[in-house]
């Protein structure tokens, strides 16, 4: 029987493999991740929206995590927003983990705010600011724990999704691609409209000047790469998607954060290609200030983004319609879930019914009646 790709997902890049992929998923066991993390390059002003003040950013992970699993937030008051009223991906997250009834676990990487929630340890800190050229400790640990649980998942699931949330978490990655000479330009996203694209690459240019290399240098040191400027949430993740990608398919759910742990693995370990793919949002690609399609051909032409076709333009709530002006465009592993959810039910979860379980919370989470 041939696998036929559902209205509620799009595809960009290797269909063939695309099609593989998901035929292998369709009905099959997932399990999601979502590794938090915080770095303090998000609370230098300007870089990131994805909390209401810098200092808020941090409570940005911990809080979509504590959402997640409970449904309500104990490390903040409210819930993340963005400045405006617009309410964290996690609530799409929530929504498709609900539906699809997907079993989930929760990785602290290295979270300055611990949520309320258990979570799996795996000895990250906080991430120092990405222009002091030395943003991460014990990568190798955070690597290695990684892989194990990796390897235990894929023994358990027959697919993985691997997730992030770290605010500031675009200008790291912009950081670690560079410095793998993956891309050598700023083609990375934002959860703002305003991409403060000039900002992110003056930040990271400082870090190259403290670090004393130059753009392409660690092409062939990924974890040097990470360990120099990235974010707790990258060796982490790196190590789940090579530990489990050997033996079951693994979905990267999320936007331009995910792509240089997708150029690391495949630097490290090239025989996983064919087995991963990049879960996304239809907003992340449609984004105009970055160009998640670019940095993808610079990696491998066979790592296909399938992506989830939500349409926030008719919900009757203006915080949701702000994804179709720009605002947000993925985290917290909102599309790879979504993505996973169509996947899983083999067909059944749809894009209406996402949005009619996001209408659901979202009215919770406001209070609207």
């Amino acid at each position: 029987m041939t696998f036929e790709i559902p209205p509620s997902l799009g595809v960009r890049g290797n269909e063939k493999i695309a099609v593989d992929m998901m035929s292998r998923m369709w009905g099959k066991k997932g399990v999601f991740t979502c590794t938090i993390a915080n770095t303090l390059t998000s609370t230098i002003p300007g870089v990131s929206e994805a909390g209401d003040t810098p200092e808020l950013t941090l409570y940005t992970g911990p809080a979509d995590a504590e959402y997640l699993v409970m449904g309500k937030v104990t490390c903040m008051k409210g819930i993340p927003i963005n400045p405006g009223g617009i309410p964290t991906p996690a609530t799409l997250t929530k929504a498709a983990l609900e539906l699809s009834k997907m079993p989930y676990f929760i990785i602290n990487g290295g979270s300055k705010i611990i949520p309320n929630i258990p979570c799996i340890e795996v000895g990250g800190e906080c991430g120092q600011p990405v222009n002091t050229g030395h943003t991460l400790s014990n990568v190798q640990q955070a690597f290695e724990y990684g892989k194990i649980l990796g390897n235990q998942l894929a023994d358990a699931y027959d697919y993985v999704v691997v997730s992030e949330s770290c605010a500031g978490g675009t200008t790291t990655a912009l950081a670690v691609l560079l410095a793998m000479g993956t891309i050598k330009e700023n083609l990375v996203s934002s959860s703002s409209p305003k991409n403060p694209k000039q900002l992110k690459w003056d930040l990271v240019m400082e870090g190259f000047k403290a670090a004393g290399i130059q753009i392409g240098d660690l092409a062939d040191d990924p974890l040097k790469a990470i360990e120099c400027f990235g974010d707790p949430m990258m060796p982490v993740n790196l190590g789940i998607a090579l530990g489990a990608a050997k033996r079951v398919p693994v979905i990267f759910g999320g936007g331009t954060q995910m792509a240089p742990i997708m150029a690391a693995a495949v630097k490290m370990d090239p025989s996983i290609i064919g087995n991963i793919m990049q879960g996304t949002t239809r907003w992340l690609l449609a984004d105009p200030n970055s160009n998640m399609v670019k940095i993808m051909e610079n990696i491998s032409a066979d790592i296909p983004m399938v992506y989830i076709n939500m349409d926030y333009s008719k919900s009757p709530y203006e915080g949701l319609q702000a994804y179709e002006w720009g605002f947000i465009k993925e985290g917290v592993g909102c599309g790879g879930s979504s993505v996973a959810a169509v996947l899983t039910s083999a067909g059944a979860i749809d894009c209406d019914m996402l949005l009619d379980r996001v209408h659901d919370l979202y009215k919770k989470v406001m209070h609207f009646d």
